[in-house]
């Protein structure tokens, strides 16, 4: 029997059942049929323990998620703290906390960028920039590195491999067209015809094994944008602190954006 106070499980077995059952049936047999028998009970800092006590080192941190570890004393005390005065609020109006985060991010971001928008995630940060790039541009197509990833929301899950992409019946070859990395020549064809609202890439795109851009590559792709009107996103999705380019960037040709 383990017994984790709230929590009760006959065996690991029993908890692998369930886990098939209730929670990812594939994602649950891939591990265990790999050998894995990692079930995460508790984290702390840079360590993690299963739920058979055993003490590991987390090299892998969610993909740099949880750059600052896990259960960080500071980040947890700042969020108690300020449970005892905030919940997740209202939307429809003003607040303190949400307009004092909004001020603090845009003091921190390139001159260009005057306005903030809440995401609850990375995928919908995405679906965010995409629907701000038609809006600004008023053009649909989005183009993207083949084999990247930026979520799996409606808008995001279009741009990324199409293993996925298809999956969801979110592949859209009209609207989402997709360019080998590193291929410039690749780019510029698509680009050519001045109906692209935006670029979206990976600086190191992860999922394709972490190629890195050849010398030149994402300033001469920031370049063929701003030539053919078009808007460009670089970001490293969940991964800050994991190894990539950690600041996200949104530059805005012409900066359009900013004046919509």
């Amino acid at each position: 029997m383990y017994d984790f106070g709230p929590l009760h499980f006959d065996s690991k077995a029993d908890l692998l059942a369930r886990s098939r059952e209730f929670w990812n049936p594939g994602k649950t047999a891939f591990w265990v049929d790999s050998g894995v028998d990692l079930v995460l009970d508790r984290r702390e800092g840079y360590l993690l323990w299963d739920m058979d006590g055993r003490r590991l080192i987390d090299a892998h941190l969610n993909g740099g998620t949880y750059n600052l570890g896990h259960r960080n004393p500071e980040v947890v005390a700042a969020v108690v703290e300020g449970l005892q005065r905030f919940d997740i609020g209202n939307h429809h109006f003003p607040s303190l906390a949400r307009t004092a985060l909004a001020e603090a991010l845009v003091r921190t971001a390139p001159p260009s960028l005057t306005k903030v928008a809440y995401g609850s995630g990375g995928g919908e940060a995405v679906d965010i920039a995409i629907k701000s790039a038609r809006h600004a541009t008023g053009r649909r197509t989005i183009v993207s590195t083949a084999k990247a990833y930026h979520g799996h929301t409606g808008l995001a899950v279009a741009t990324g491999d199409d293993r996925f992409s298809t999956l969801f019946l979110a592949d859209r070859p009209d609207e989402f067209v997709q360019v080998p990395f590193n291929d410039l020549d690749a780019m510029e064809a698509a680009l050519r015809g001045h109906d692209v609202a935006a670029v979206i890439m990976e600086t190191v795109p992860a999922t394709f094994g972490f190629p890195l851009p050849l010398p030149g590559y994402l300033e001469q792709v920031k370049g063929l944008c701003e030539r053919h009107d078009a808007l460009v996103r670089r970001e490293a999705l969940g991964v800050e602190g994991g190894g990539r380019p950690s600041r996200r960037v949104v530059a805005a040709a012409r900066s359009k954006l900013s004046a919509a």
